[in-house]
Parts: C-alpha cells; sequence; structure tokens
C-alpha cells in the first residue's frame, strides 16, 4: 500500500513518468506541428523537430501539437 509521503514508488497514473505522451519533445512519429502565432497545422516529419520547422503562413516557428 502507498505510504503518501512521496518516499515510495509512485501509485497512480499522475505521478508516472512516462517518457512518450503529450507534447514534449521526442512524442513519437504521427501527429501534426502547429503554429503558437496563427494557428496552422502541417504534418509532423519524422526525424525532423517541429521546431526546426517554420510555419509557412507567417514564418513563426513551430511548436509539437
Amino acid at each position: 500500500m502507498p505510504r503518501g509521503d512521496g518516499t515510495g514508488p509512485p501509485s497512480g497514473s499522475s505521478q508516472r513518468g512516462g517518457r512518450m505522451g503529450g507534447n514534449r519533445p521526442g512524442a513519437g512519429p504521427v501527429g501534426d506541428c502547429v503554429c503558437p502565432s496563427c494557428g496552422k497545422k502541417v504534418p509532423h516529419q519524422p526525424g525532423n523537430p517541429c521546431y526546426n520547422i517554420s510555419c509557412p503562413k507567417c514564418g513563426t516557428k513551430m511548436a509539437r501539437g
């Protein structure tokens, strides 16, 4: 049973620290790159991080969406 004092192993899904998931770097090969300025979406290309892509609409660097 979890001790509740933070010294034991994670007990709930909110405390697990998986590497993949969400819109963090390394989120996997599928998904979109989204412009934080204008909202334009383009498909993510595996091996090419979104932050290296400029928005085709306004030129702002893209983010993972």
